[in-house]
């Protein structure tokens, strides 16, 4: 990561909130477009942590705590959501904000180039100081995700746009870029879906890739270890992918293996369920895409990857409850188009395997996958990592 000092060097500056996976895994795909399509843009990455000091960096570090603690339910999920909403677009946590963003300010203060970001709060933070790119990759468009005075806002679909043009975000200000799904997966979508509409015609053996959100919701936990026996007992094979806590894998490993399930660590390894850790999202990317073609359906919570279902044909079963402000519109979104549906209580995690079975039995699971491919253009990093080399190639901007 270069110093700060350095970042007037830079022809474009991405800013990280580094909490979570969904907000910063959009940041990650267009750097890695625009390092393949536009090497020669000079760009510098940061994220709030390393650029934060003394209360604000306090500060930072209680709201990373705080979305770890929100996926714990109850009281503590609803005071995660109330301050995500107050710090979000509209919102009225001014002194917070300010303290947060002090840091973040003054380390960019003297930088003239375009800031990328990927979440509302540091949009917010920026919008009257710098020329804020705010790349909006959800297709929900949530209240706090509305953020006046960016120079642009990159949102995927028309609809999604439409929601923020009926916020009073002006037409000049957003571009439409089509869905930014993972760059592993975009090459391989095609020969997927079609081997997996193959597979789901017949009456072999299907595959399932369990998720949790980063936050590790109980609820949410529960449901998978229900399920994942669930789809097990009835055949299928699962694979399991914990994002990088190890606690949570060998929680998992231990529950399975008290079930008499034999677990394999190795996503390159043999049997029918694995339980898969990784050192940071890029190597979780790869190792889903390794396994992408062999893929069915997935279980997990809406979040980013609810754009699979509702983008590249991989129905999706998804946990409840739902937390914070997104995954409700992001579920419905899915579940409207017919490429999803919600598993509500910890019975149906225990039917999820019947009901898989049952849905490939007679058709649905296929009719899911179509329902779910080629609605959109899924080549959305593109169109930013493009939009952004420009941007960078005429700095300073011209107002907009």
């Amino acid at each position: 990561m270069p110093e700060v000092s350095d970042v007037k060097a830079a022809e474009v500056v991405f800013l990280y909130t580094e909490i979570g996976r969904g907000h910063p895994s959009y940041l990650d795909g267009i750097i890695e477009t625009l390092r393949r399509d536009y090497p020669d843009v000079a760009y510098y990455q940061y994220d709030v942590f390393c650029l934060s000091h003394g209360w604000s960096l306090v500060g930072w570090k209680m709201v990373r705590r705080l979305y770890q603690l929100g996926g714990l339910g109850g009281a503590v999920s609803r005071a995660y959501g109330r301050f995500r909403r107050i710090m979000g677009g509209g919102g009225t946590g001014g002194m917070t904000r300010a303290l947060l963003g002090r840091d973040v300010r003054r380390a960019l203060a003297d930088y003239r180039g375009p800031v990328v970001v990927a979440h509302p709060v540091l949009a917010g933070m920026l919008s009257k100081q710098a020329q804020v790119i705010y790349q909006h990759g959800e297709l929900a468009a949530p209240a706090e995700s509305i953020i006046h005075g960016c120079y642009r806002i990159l949102v995927p679909l028309e609809s999604t746009a439409a929601v923020f043009k009926a916020a009073g975000i002006p037409d000049k200000t957003i571009l439409v870029s089509g869905q930014c799904l993972e760059i592993d997966l975009v090459s391989l979508a095609e020969r997927a879906y079609r081997a997996r509409l193959e597979r789901l015609s017949g009456s072999g053996p299907l595959t399932g890739a369990f998720f949790s959100s980063g936050a590790y919701p109980r609820d949410h936990l529960t449901k998978l270890r229900l399920a994942a026996v669930s789809a097990y007992r009835q055949g299928f094979t699962v694979l399991f992918f914990l994002g990088r806590s190890q606690k949570v894998a060998r929680s998992f490993t231990d529950y399975f293996e008290r079930q008499g399930m034999a677990v394999a660590t190795d996503i390159a390894g043999t049997g029918r369920l694995k339980v898969v850790c990784s050192s940071d999202r890029r190597d979780e990317n790869r190792k889903v895409a390794s396994v992408f073609g062999k893929l069915d359906f997935f279980v997990g919570p809406a979040h980013e990857r609810t754009n699979w279902s509702v983008g590249l044909g991989l129905p999706q079963f998804i946990l409840t409850p739902h937390i914070g402000s997104y995954a409700p519109l992001n579920a419905a979104l899915a579940v409207e188009q017919e490429g999803a549906v919600e598993i509500s209580d910890d019975a149906g995690a225990v039917e999820l395997g019947r009901l898989a079975a049952h849905l490939h039995a007679a058709g649905k699971l296929k009719r899911m996958a179509e329902n779910g491919f080629e609605k959109w253009p899924r080549d959305g990093f593109e169109a930013c990592a493009r939009f952004v080399a420009q941007a960078a190639r005429r700095k300073p901007l011209a107002e907009g």
